[in-house]
């Protein structure tokens, strides 16, 4: 299981990918392809053309939901920390669980997406 995170340094923005198998896409093709990728926001056009697109990744256990939720909670506040907005809604599989960094809940801006 892999959770993707997409971001623009300079936009402070991201979006997370949770992929069931290990992608076999580099990340050159996995930019190229955002154009197919639906995410809930309005800022996601603006988003997909920035020059300084970053692609990190990070393996989660696969059928152990609960080590991969913190796993992928601990990734996400990385960004989230610093400021960043993840564009669309805050789902996923697993569900990143921001609780042990005390965040119970996320900011939420409408039609954008969600920050600290």
């Amino acid at each position: 299981m892999e959770m993707i995170i997409v971001s623009s340094e300079r936009q402070k923005r991201m979006i997370m990918i949770f992929s069931r198998m290990k992608a076999k896409m580099s990340d050159k093709a996995l930019l190229n392809s955002l154009d197919s990728r639906q995410v809930n926001s309005t800022a996601y056009p603006a988003f997909k053309k920035a020059p300084d697109l970053r692609v990190e990744r990070i393996y989660l256990p696969f059928g152990d939901d609960k080590t991969g939720s913190l796993d992928g909670g601990d990734f996400l506040y990385r960004y989230l920390s610093k400021g960043y907005i993840c564009l669309g809604d805050f789902e996923g599989q697993p569900k990143p669980d921001l609780t042990p960094w005390g965040v119970r809940s996320v900011r939420r801006q409408p039609k954008i997406g969600f920050g600290l």
